[in-house]
């Protein structure tokens, strides 16, 4: 079904970066304006296409097309929407609205170039979602790199700074690597669309296919943080403001996920993985990373620096989850994906609070801050009780699922090593919790706290901090509703000829 509503889920965040600098030309006052107005029809727009294609939707055959310039694939470039993207979309959505309401309360300089940066990454992250084309695909891919980097970078200080190149150095590798797998595609195959890469990958010879799949899963194991290409995530999460944090932890990583299931699922095959030996490898080698996630985040001392590792054994089970190619793997897997944005959305929001009243990020400055604002703290402790996996946060289910998922295809490794991280994560999450509770004196620091010198704008903070608390809670009592779209979501990922078929019309 034509539709070109799914269009505007780039157009509306793209348009608003360009608006931006020109408003601020009228007065700056009208730039908040505009931002909330974007992200409220954002967010509209989103739903109301789940609504209209409701019953699509529970029949499992969404399918939204929008042909740009009128050229129908494969010679034209084509936006695709199924229940996959909808899945994404609908999440970027959501945190497009949450995170730019919480950043017009916490970030107090230079909004103009963060508005605008933050305003295309979003676009760039809908952009990847919804091609269909693989060449474009890289293109967003690398819009994502060059307007986080600089986001990375937004403090101003030889910390930032130096996370950003590194971030920025990682980010470039990664995009290579993805653009030399592109280009082989299109030598081998003469095409770019991902439809029709998917119906004739099968007919390259075993080398060629060994040799492009190596380039993608280098460029989506560096792009995800797996261990050893770990390096540049914590550092880089830790050093940028926590809106900031908030969007490349709770959200950035899933839009990897996305291109890590459409790439290896859809396009490439995942049967021709398993055929060459790969998938084994991708689940050992993300179950590692998930180990060694848990444990840097044991030993880290500074609050952003153990949530940033968290994150990486998150993701890294996430990877695992889907790797074991079973419905049981997809559909855990893709939970957790909403309960970790979530749980960790709530957790770097309620931080970067929390830290407006510590001279550094420090567990030995937290110390009493629990005091500072209860509700804010209690907010943090219960994400908290959810990245461990207690219940009723989803963060609960999810990892139960997941486990389940192992313990299906009879995987004990994997089953021990997500219990391992769940016990391991007791122990450094409540390290900074009982900090928190200490009774002491805790001075406050002029500096770090100009971005809450307006009541309004606290209110504004601390608003978004519960409303994803609450959502990791009510998410979790009522994890059924999910059930509907989780499974639409894997039957697009385990019937590739679908995709197929609705782009190319077979």
């Amino acid at each position: 079904m034509i539709s070109s509503n799914i269009f505007l889920l780039i157009l509306i965040p793209l348009t608003t970066a360009f608006l931006i600098p020109l408003l601020d030309l009228l007065h700056i006052k009208y730039r908040k304006i505009l931002v909330g107005i974007a992200g409220i029809l954002e967010f509209t727009v989103s739903f109301s296409i789940i609504f209209t294609n409701f019953e699509f939707l529970k029949k499992g055959t969404l399918f939204l097309t929008y042909n740009l310039g009128g050229w129908s694939p494969p010679f034209g470039i084509n936006l695709v929407l199924d229940s996959l993207g909808l899945f994404f979309s609908t999440l970027v959505s959501v945190a497009l609205l949450l995170i730019t309401v919480y950043s017009i309360g916490f970030i107090g300089h230079h909004e103009g170039k963060y508005y605008v940066l933050l305003f295309l990454a979003f676009a760039a992250m809908q952009g990847v979602i919804l091609t269909g084309d693989i060449f474009n695909l890289y293109v967003f891919i690398e819009l994502l790199t060059l307007t986080s980097a600089p986001l990375v970078a937004f403090k101003r200080n030889r910390n930032s700074t130096e996370a950003s190149i590194k971030y920025m150095f990682y980010g470039i590798i990664g995009g290579l690597c993805f653009f030399i797998g592109v280009i082989l595609i299109y030598f081998s195959l003469g095409t770019l669309n991902m439809a029709e890469i998917s119906s004739h990958f099968t007919e390259l010879n075993t080398r060629m296919q060994l040799i492009i799949i190596t380039f993608f899963l280098l460029s989506m194991l560096i792009k995800l943080g797996i261990f050893p290409f770990h390096f540049w995530l914590p550092k880089a999460h830790s050093a940028c403001p926590s809106s900031i944090s908030t969007l490349l932890s709770g959200l950035l990583l899933k839009i990897y996920i996305y291109i890590f299931i459409r790439i290896f699922w859809i396009v490439l095959d995942y049967n021709v993985i398993q055929e060459i030996g790969l998938a084994d490898f991708i689940v050992y080698l993300s179950l590692t990373s998930c180990l060694l996630g848990h444990i840097f985040a044991l030993q880290a001392d500074d609050i952003k620096r153990m949530l940033a590792f968290s994150t990486i054994g998150h993701i890294s089970m996430i990877v695992a989850a889907l790797a074991l190619n079973t419905e049981a793997g997809f559909y855990g897997g893709l939970l957790h994906v909403i309960s970790h944005f979530l749980m960790k959305s709530a957790l770097f929001t309620g931080t970067g609070y929390l830290l407006q009243y510590t001279p550094s990020h420090n567990i030995k400055d937290l110390k009493g801050v629990g005091y500072k604002n209860k509700n804010i703290f209690i907010s943090f402790v219960t994400a908290s009780l959810g990245m461990i996996g207690i219940p009723p946060v989803i963060g609960f289910i999810s990892k139960w699922y997941i486990l389940l998922a192992f313990l299906e295809v009879n995987n004990h490794i994997g089953a021990t090593i997500v219990i391992l991280g769940s016990l391991t994560a007791v122990v450094y999450y409540f390290r900074f919790i009982t900090a928190g509770y200490e009774r002491t004196e805790v001075g406050t620091s002029k500096k770090e706290r100009h971005v809450l010198s307006v009541f309004y704008r606290e209110k504004i903070v601390t608003m978004i901090v519960y409303i994803f608390t609450f959502m990791a809670v009510i998410t979790g009592v009522s994890f059924k509703l999910f059930d509907l779209p989780l499974k639409a979501v894997i039957d697009v990922i385990t019937n590739p000829a679908y995709y197929i078929n609705y782009v190319l019309g077979g």
